[in-house]
């Protein structure tokens, strides 16, 4: 079986469309869920039944209230009005409404398939008119069985004594009906009956929960595909602009990582990766700017130590050689031997200079590092220098790591001067050289056998200290010197690698 791949989906641009996807998905989910709460607080809520009774008392109050203004009333009036517009007969009103809800409405346990009563009383309590057909009626005779509708005999009273908030005077039963009693009122505002309707309220239940969800299913699918995709593809334009400009500042990373500072990432918008790009730009034209400053420094400050080295070494070797020839033409016209001894000597410190002119000019040109790594060419120089000057030279190297060029250069360059000075100074006859990498950082140990000194009386500028303490806190690492008489000296630098 072929896995799925999601490496697709571990880019920025991916990821960002999933996740506008997702956000508008769940953004529709939330404000349907929203609006069906809604819908389900509006119909538990007293809202409805004050709509529904305030639009009953509109449509048919004042159509009744005129039969009762008749004096006497026109008992015949309410008998017709009562037929045409509550009557079970399919021309009346309430049978149109039947048909157009067509028996229920939808979810929602609205029925008129069972017509419900509607009464008109007059003050008294007697029945004036009413929907339901039956064969001993006589309009006007009989009272209103109040006890068959528990709670209409107060509202009755209260509408007799004057209430005339339709809110007070209607109720819901038990079996979820809502009873509507309307006051009918002479121009006077005088009590003259009242017209009591009763109709089902909407309402869920277990039967009509299930339609109800199959309706939010139906309703969310095709919401929910088109959201997802409106979703996913703002989300791919958005998040493929997004990624086009960080890939910009990635690319000018690169070259800046390679030492090219020219390159520059080009974005003109004014948000915060905009405001990034330009605030890399100007660092990288600052550490173009330092780079080359410390290139410059660092060549004044090579050509300052070659200077201390011709005149420390060579110049005085020669001028110790021109010493020795003119003291041997002295001698040679009357002791030849003695002459002959004076420039031997000098033919000596001919050599010595020698030696340190190709020293020196080692250092200038040291094996390439980049070809052998920083080991090799140790090894190779190390073995030059301990067969020049004639000293035993061990090197110990454990846990060979890449090293940065900036780090090797600075290492070498350390050895260079440490050996430099072994040779003219220390008069060692054995010198041990150690490169450990270990935590993440390198270890040079040079020491000797040599004559040693005092660090006390010997000033910190003095024998390349200076130089190769420099060298290592520019690579921010740390420089130590340890010297006694006649104990040797050892120096260590640790870097980070």
């Amino acid at each position: 079986m072929t896995r799925l791949s999601l490496k697709p989906f571990q880019r920025l641009q991916w990821r960002l469309t999933l996740s506008y996807t997702a956000v508008t998905v769940a953004a529709l989910l939330i404000v349907e869920m929203v609006l069906l709460g809604g819908a389900f607080l509006l119909i538990r809520s007293n809202f409805l039944i004050d709509q529904m009774g305030d639009a009953l008392h509109d449509m048919y109050v004042l159509e009744a209230r005129q039969y009762l203004l008749a004096d006497p009333p026109d008992l015949d009036g309410f008998t017709g009005w009562m037929a045409r517009t509550f009557d079970d007969s399919p021309e009346s009103e309430f049978a149109a409404i039947r048909r157009v809800e067509g028996g229920r409405s939808g979810p929602w346990q609205f029925s008129f398939d069972q017509m419900q009563p509607v009464f008109v009383l007059d003050n008294q309590g007697r029945i004036l008119a009413q929907n339901q057909k039956s064969p001993d009626f006589t309009p006007g005779q009989r009272p209103f069985d109040f006890a068959a509708v528990p709670g209409l005999a107060e509202r009755f009273t209260a509408a007799q004594q004057g209430e005339r908030a339709l809110s007070q005077l209607r109720f819901t039963q038990p079996d979820n009906h809502l009873v509507n009693l309307f006051p009918l009122l002479d121009d006077e505002d005088r009590f003259l009956g009242a017209l009591i309707i009763t109709l089902p309220l909407p309402g869920l239940n277990a039967a009509t929960l299930g339609p109800v969800l199959m309706m939010v299913v139906y309703s969310l699918i095709p919401l929910t595909l088109a959201a997802g995709l409106i979703g996913a593809v703002f989300g791919f334009l958005t998040a493929r602009n997004l990624t086009r400009r960080i890939k910009v500042v990635s690319q000018a990373a690169d070259s800046w990582s390679r030492g090219d500072f020219t390159a520059v990432a080009l974005d003109p918008s004014q948000d915060e990766l905009g405001q990034l790009s330009r605030r890399l730009n100007r660092m990288a034209e600052q550490l173009q700017n330092l780079l080359q400053t410390r290139q410059q420094l660092a060549a004044v400050e090579e050509r300052n130590r070659l200077a201390r080295d011709l005149h420390d070494a060579v110049k005085q070797q020669i001028f110790a050689a021109a010493m020795q020839v003119g003291a041997a033409k002295a001698l040679l016209p009357h002791d030849p031997t003695a002459a002959l001894n004076q420039i031997n000597e000098a033919e000596s410190l001919a050599r010595q200079a020698q030696q340190e002119l190709t020293s020196l000019i080692r250092e200038l040109r040291p094996a390439a590092l980049n070809d052998h790594g920083l080991v090799a060419t140790l090894r190779h120089y190390t073995a030059d220098w301990s067969r020049q000057n004639n000293i035993p030279l061990e090197v110990r190297v454990r846990g060979e790591r890449p090293l940065p060029l900036a780090t090797e250069q600075a290492l070498f360059r350390i050895a260079q001067e440490a050996l430099a000075n072994i040779a003219r100074h220390s008069q060692a006859t054995a010198v041990t050289l150690d490169l450990i990498w270990s935590n993440g950082a390198v270890e040079l140990t040079i020491s000797d056998n040599g004559q040693g000194f005092d660090q006390d009386q010997t000033p910190t500028g003095g024998l390349g200290i200076h130089t190769m303490r420099e060298r290592v806190e520019g690579l921010g690492g740390h420089f130590s010197l340890t010297s006694q008489p006649d104990h040797g000296t050892e120096v260590k630098v640790c870097l980070k690698q």
